[in-house]
């Protein structure tokens, strides 16, 4: 039997060198998508993969066509850091029980049907090493001191440079954060949708963070204005990569 290192070396993938892999600037571009949460619920029940199978081949699929246009595809898939949750169901304590996993995002595969499959065979890799493991995962950390060596750290790798002279373990962020079927409303007015606005780091210029609500998945697409100055054509992307999906689906 192999030992609890030697599948931890396995699991752990080395992403390929992208434009969104560098030392961030201080401005910011930021862009909206929302899709319709039934139409990729029913795509991912009839083919038998979840709803963030679908998620991370739309983002798969909208990185390789940019990439492609701008001839800078890597020959290796993409990776994805997707942040987990290891809360158990009925756990009331208050702390964080949250980590972050790699996953490919197939861009090697051109057909979006096969790279679909690809992605659901490796989140569900990553479902089974979570529940093997999950005991052995550190899952809460002190807040008081965070903020302290949080800051330092991140001074010292800007300074450094470090994430231009490391080889990357992820190309992207990706955060699927559900949200409320209801609708909210403030004042007496509904809300229509809730855009997420994350954040940037260096070393991951680009993120992807989603809510779901009532009926919409609402993307809010943050990006170093460096290395990605037009981030709407990336937000559009995702409309068009779901169009083509189910169309591929349709025909598979």
């Amino acid at each position: 039997l192999r030992s609890f290192p030697e599948k931890l070396r396995e699991a752990i993938l080395v992403a390929p060198k992208t434009p969104f892999n560098a030392q961030i600037g201080p401005e910011r571009s930021f862009a909206i998508c929302s899709l319709p949460l039934d139409r990729v619920k029913q795509l991912a029940k009839s083919h038998g993969v979840s709803v963030n199978d679908i998620v991370l081949e739309l983002v798969g699929a909208t990185l390789r066509d940019y990439l492609k246009r701008r001839k800078e595809l890597p020959e290796q898939p993409l990776i994805v850091a997707m942040p987990v949750s290891l809360r158990t169901e009925g756990d009331g304590e208050a702390n964080n029980q949250a980590s972050m996993v790699q996953c490919s995002l197939a861009t090697d595969i051109a057909d979006p049907v096969e790279r679909l499959r690809a992605i659901s065979t490796a989140t569900r890799g990553i479902k089974d090493r979570l529940a093997t493991y999950k005991h052995l995962i550190p899952t809460d950390f002190p807040g008081l001191a965070a903020p302290l060596w949080a800051t330092g750290l991140s001074r010292l790798w800007a300074v450094g440079r470090v994430s231009e002279r490391l080889p990357p373990l992820a190309n992207v962020v990706i955060s699927n954060v559900p949200g409320p079927p209801i609708p909210l409303y403030l004042a007496g007015c509904e809300l229509q949708h809730l855009y997420p606005v994350s954040i940037v780091t260096h070393g991951l210029a680009l993120n992807f963070t989603l809510h779901s609500y009532r009926n919409s998945l609402d993307f809010g697409l943050i990006a170093s204005r460096d290395q990605v100055p037009k981030l709407d054509s990336l937000a559009n992307g995702l409309s068009k990569a779901l169009d083509q999906l189910a169309t591929a689906l349709g025909n598979s």
